[in-house]
C-alpha cells in the first residue's frame, strides 16, 4: 500500500505506512498493547476549541458550577480523545491480526493515526482494517447509549451530561468515518471494493478521492443550507474538518497518479550497474576495476561497488564520499567494507519488482538502495530512492 496514507476525522491511518518515517512531534505518552502513543501538539488546538464551544453550552445548562462548567468541557475533550484511542487501537488490532506490523498511534488535531509497517496488504484486509476504527465507535455509543437509558432522571446533572456528550461524540465519530470518500474510512473500503473489481489500486484511489472531495464540498452546503455559518465556533471546525477532508482526497490523488507513474518501471529498469567483490578487497583494486569497466566511451551509470557479508548477514554498497577521504597512497591498505554502507540482507529485491512496491519497501524500512538479484541470487544491480524519486517526478 502506498505511505503514508494516513487521515480523517477520527484517524489518520488504516493503511500501511512507512516505518521509517518521522518521529512525531509532541509528548510520547508511553505503550499502549505494546504500540507507542503520542499526542501531537496540534491536539492542544482541537482541545481550545472543545471548551470555547462546549463550555458556554454547559454553563448556561449548570449556572450554579459556574468556572467549572470549563472544566468540564475540558473533560469532554479528553472523552473525545480516550474515544479517538479506541478507534486507533482497534484499527491496531484488526491490521495485527491481519499481519500488519503496527509501529505507532499519534493523537493529532483531526483526531489521530495509526501507523503500520511495511505490507502487501490486499482488498478485503485493507477494508476489514479500515472498518474497525468507527465500528468501534458505534459500538461504544450504542453501549453508552443503552446504559444511560437505565439513569434515571434524577440523576441528570453535569456527569451525567458530559457522558451524553462523549456517547454522542462516538455516533459521529462512528458514523462519519463511515462516509465513503478518502481520506475517511470509508473510503478505504470504496477503494478496496474497485480495487478488487478492477485489480488497480490506483484506480480505487482516484474514485475514493474524488468521493472524498464531494464530501467536503456537502459539508461546507450543510453548513451554509442549516445556518450553522453564523456560529463562529461551529463554522470553524466544519471549515477545519471539510479543509482536512478535501486537502487529504488531494493528497490521495498526488499519491495515486505518484504510483502509477512508478508501477510502470521494475527494479531491473532502473538499477544502477553492480560490480562485486569481497569486503576485504583493496579500494586500488576497486578502483582499477571500475575504471576497466567504464573505460573506451562507456556511457551510463557509473557501476555501484558492492560487497556481502556473510558472517554478519549484511549487504555493503561503496560509500563514494567515505571512498573520496581515502588518500591515494592509503588506497591500497583501506579495505573496500571499511568505506561500504551495510544494510542487513534482506535488503534485495528481483528485477520483475514494481516500482511502487519497491518505494514502499525501500520506506519502510528507511532504506536508500536495494539490490536487484536474479534467481541465484547474483546481483544485477542497485536500485537507489533517489532514481525512483527522479523518475517519479519526470513522469
Amino acid at each position: 500500500m502506498p505511505a503514508p496514507r494516513d487521515s480523517d476525522p477520527a484517524h489518520d491511518d488504516a493503511a500501511p505506512a512507512a516505518a521509517g518515517a518521522t518521529r512525531p512531534r509532541g509528548v510520547r505518552l508511553g505503550r499502549v498493547t505494546g504500540v507507542e502513543l503520542f499526542l501531537d501538539r496540534s491536539w492542544f488546538v482541537i482541545a481550545a476549541l472543545t471548551v470555547v464551544m462546549y463550555g458556554p453550552v454547559l454553563w448556561r445548562l449548570y449556572p450554579q458550577l459556574g468556572w467549572v462548567n470549563l472544566l468540564l468541557a475540558l473533560g469532554f475533550a479528553v472523552g473525545l480523545a480516550l474515544s479517538v484511542l479506541v478507534h486507533e487501537l482497534a484499527h491496531a488490532a484488526a491490521g495485527r491480526a491481519a499481519g500488519w506490523p503496527v509501529t505507532r498511534i499519534v493523537l493529532t488535531l483531526m483526531g489521530g493515526h495509526t501507523a503500520f509497517g511495511a505490507v502487501h496488504s490486499r482488498p478485503l484486509p485493507t477494508a476489514l482494517v479500515s472498518l474497525a476504527g468507527p465500528l468501534s465507535n458505534v459500538a461504544l455509543a450504542a453501549a453508552g447509549t443503552v446504559g444511560l437509558s437505565f439513569v434515571p432522571e434524577s440523576a441528570a446533572g453535569p456527569v451525567w451530561a458530559l457522558a451524553e456528550l462523549v456517547v454522542l461524540a462516538n455516533w459521529v465519530l462512528g458514523v462519519f468515518n463511515l462516509l465513503p470518500g478518502l481520506p475517511l474510512d470509508g473510503g478505504r473500503v470504496v477503494e478496496s471494493v474497485i480495487w478488487a473489481v478492477t485489480g488497480s489500486e490506483s484506480r480505487g484511489t482516484v474514485v475514493a478521492a474524488w468521493c472524498g472531495r464531494a464530501i467536503a464540498a456537502g459539508v461546507l452546503a450543510w453548513a451554509m443550507w442549516t445556518g450553522q455559518w453564523r456560529q463562529p465556533a461551529v463554522i470553524a471546525v466544519t471549515l477545519l474538518v471539510a479543509g482536512f477532508i478535501y486537502v487529504g482526497a488531494g493528497q490521495a490523488l498526488k499519491q495515486s497518479r505518484l504510483m502509477g507513474v512508478l508501477d510502470a518501471v521494475r527494479a531491473g529498469d532502473i538499477a544502477r550497474p553492480a560490480v562485486e567483490f569481497a569486503p576485504t578487497t583493496p579500494l586500488s583494486t576497486v578502483d582499477a576495476a571500475v575504471v576497466a569497466v567504464t573505460g573506451d566511451g562507456y556511457r551510463g551509470w557509473t557501476p555501484d561497488a558492492v560487497a556481502r557479508d556473510p558472517r554478519r548477514r549484511a549487504l555493503g554498497v561503496l560509500d563514494p564520499a567515505l571512498a573520496a577521504r581515502v588518500p591515494g597512497p592509503q588506497r591500497s591498505r583501506v579495505a573496500m567494507g571499511d568505506v561500504a554502507a551495510w544494510v542487513p540482507d534482506a535488503a534485495r529485491v528481483t528485477p520483475e519488482v514494481r516500482g511502487g512496491d519497491l518505494v514502499r519497501f525501500l520506506e519502510a524500512r528507511g532504506l536508500a538502495w536495494a539490490w536487484v538479484v536474479d534467481g541465484a541470487d547474483e546481483v544485477l544491480g542497485v536500485v537507489h530512492h533517489e532514481d525512483l524519486a527522479r523518475y517519479a517526478l519526470r513522469g
